[in-house]
C-alpha cells in the first residue's frame, strides 16, 4: 500500500519554528601581538640598547645643546646633521664647545625667524682664524739666538746683562769718578747785614 503523504506544516508549526532561538556565532579572538624580541636583535643577544647619540661628533653634540643655552636657537636633529660640517671647522681650529656656543648665542637680534639660517650665517661669518703652529725647538747643536743692545752713551754693543742701566763699564766708571765742581757760597742778604750792623751800634 502506498504511504500516506506527510501533512504540510501549518501556520502554528511555522510559528513554533520561528520562536526557537538560533545559537549565535561568536567571532574568534584576534591573536595577541608577538612582543618577544627577535633572535638577532641586540636585546635578545644580551647587549644593552644603543643610544641614538652614540658615535655623534662633537660638532653635532654642540649644536644639539645650543637650544638649551638659547631657546631661540633650538635646532632639530636634521638641522644639526646639516650644520655639523660647518661646526666641525671651528673644532679643527682649536676651539671647544663652550667657545662655539658662546659665539653663536651672544648678541642675538630681538626676533629670530629662522634659527637654522641664523646659525649657518654665524658659523660662516664668525669662523675664527687659524692659530700659528707652535715653533719647533732648535735642533741639537744649534746656537741659540742672542740679543745684543747698545750703550746709551757711546753706542758700544753688548749683552743686556753687561749693560746695567744701559751703560757699558767705561761709561759707568767715568760717570762715577767725575767730581762735581764746588758750588759758590751764597751771597749774604744786604738788608740782613745792615740790620745786624745797626744792632751792634745800638749796644755801644
Amino acid at each position: 500500500m502506498p504511504e500516506p503523504p506527510e501533512p504540510e506544516p501549518g501556520p502554528e508549526r511555522e510559528a513554533e519554528e520561528e520562536a526557537v532561538p538560533q545559537p549565535e556565532q561568536q567571532e574568534a579572538p584576534a591573536p595577541a601581538p608577538d612582543t618577544s624580541p627577535s633572535p638577532t636583535s641586540p636585546t635578545a643577544l644580551g647587549a644593552p640598547p644603543q643610544s641614538p647619540l652614540v658615535g655623534a661628533s662633537p660638532a653635532y653634540l654642540a649644536l644639539a645643546q645650543l637650544g638649551r643655552r638659547e631657546p631661540r636657537l633650538a635646532l632639530s636633529a636634521a638641522d644639526c646633521e646639516t650644520l655639523q660640517d660647518l661646526a666641525q671647522c671651528w673644532f679643527d681650529r682649536g676651539v671647544d664647545a663652550d667657545y662655539l656656543l658662546q659665539a653663536l648665542s651672544c648678541g642675538l637680534p630681538t626676533g629670530v625667524d629662522s634659527p637654522v639660517g641664523l646659525v649657518r650665517d654665524r658659523l660662516i661669518r664668525k669662523l675664527p682664524p687659524l692659530l700659528p703652529a707652535t715653533p719647533a725647538p732648535p735642533a741639537p747643536g744649534t746656537a741659540p739666538h742672542r740679543l745684543l743692545v747698545e750703550c746709551t752713551e757711546c753706542g758700544a754693543p753688548g749683552r743686556p746683562e753687561s749693560l746695567p742701566d744701559g751703560l757699558c763699564g767705561p761709561c759707568r766708571r767715568s760717570g762715577q769718578g767725575a767730581v762735581a765742581a764746588p758750588a759758590s757760597p751764597p751771597r749774604p742778604d744786604a738788608r740782613l747785614l745792615a740790620g745786624h750792623i745797626r744792632g751792634l751800634l745800638k749796644t755801644v
